[in-house]
């Protein structure tokens, strides 16, 4: 009697588990690098993003520093903002978008003195911010606020460019100077959002000036008291004045408050000029 043997074929087996597994473990690795490498990767390009818009601000301070050194009207200058940073090609990772805006009566300066009987003197000037939306990376703020270049986070903001104001001490004088850059957009081309890079024009229109003496204190109206007042503390530090005996910086609602009455032999000066310069974001200039 014959009997029938059965042949088993495990190569056919083999070779579909061996497929399986080399699906499984390139799916593995796929999703290793989509969860761990891609937010660093994409975190240090929102990083280096921020680095490049805080040089861009120095750029632009630069350029209207200039314009107005030489006060020549009708030339605009134009300076470059990159708003945010494109995804990673190939894999999935979402991209990084920011928005620039010229933003009118943002800063104030307030000045009380004792002249003519108690005076006081207001100005209000207009700013330039750069707000980023990241994803990966902590949100930040650039402001180009009368001259100074501010950097602001949720944890708090501090000053990357000081601004043109100096004080002078000298005998029992203290002479003060501040140059107020007062930004002014022109036509409706006031903002621009998204990730490109969009021209900021800029164009010196004219300036003003004050000399006031007798000052009694000065109040400095802004978002980001924490990086004034720090500036202001370490000027007049500097010009050989003392913290809480020849003057004193407070946090007052809606800023900060210079008080200069503290040590009666010293009398304080102020040059106040005001620079304004008219702004566009984006081609071409639209009267």
């Amino acid at each position: 009697m014959r009997k029938n043997h059965i042949k088993r074929v495990d190569s056919a087996v083999v070779g579909v588990v061996t497929a399986v597994l080399l699906v499984g473990l390139a799916v593995a690795v796929i999703a290793l690098v989509q969860t761990t490498y891609v937010p660093k990767m994409m975190e240090q390009r929102e990083a280096e993003h921020m680095d490049v818009v805080a040089d861009q601000f120095a750029r632009l301070k630069s350029a209207i520093d200039n314009q107005a050194f030489t006060q020549r009207e009708g030339i605009p200058v134009a300076t470059s903002m990159t708003l945010g940073n494109k995804e990673l090609p190939f894999l999935m990772s979402v991209r990084a978008f920011g928005t620039l805006e010229i933003l009118s009566d943002e800063f104030t300066v307030g000045i009380t003195y004792s002249q003519n009987g108690t005076e006081f003197l207001s100005n209000s000037v207009g700013t330039l911010k750069y707000s980023s939306a990241n994803v990966y990376f902590l949100d930040q703020s650039y402001i180009y606020e009368t001259g100074a270049v501010i950097v602001s986070q949720d944890l708090g903001n501090m000053m990357l460019v000081k601004p043109s104001f100096n004080a002078i001490h000298a005998g029992s004088n203290v002479n003060m100077s501040f140059d107020m850059v007062n930004i002014t957009g022109v036509g409706e081309k006031l903002s621009a959002t998204g990730y490109g890079t969009y021209p900021i024009q800029t164009e010196y229109v004219d300036s003003e000036s004050n000399n006031i003496t007798d000052v009694d204190n000065i109040f400095i109206g802004t978002s980001f008291p924490n990086a004034w007042r720090l500036f202001l503390e370490s000027t007049f530090v500097k010009a050989g004045l003392s913290k809480d005996v020849d003057f004193s910086v407070s946090l007052v609602d809606g800023g900060i408050l210079l008080d200069l009455t503290i040590n009666d032999n010293l009398i304080y000066s102020i040059s106040l000029s005001i620079i304004n310069i008219d702004a566009q974001i984006g081609p071409g200039w639209v009267e």
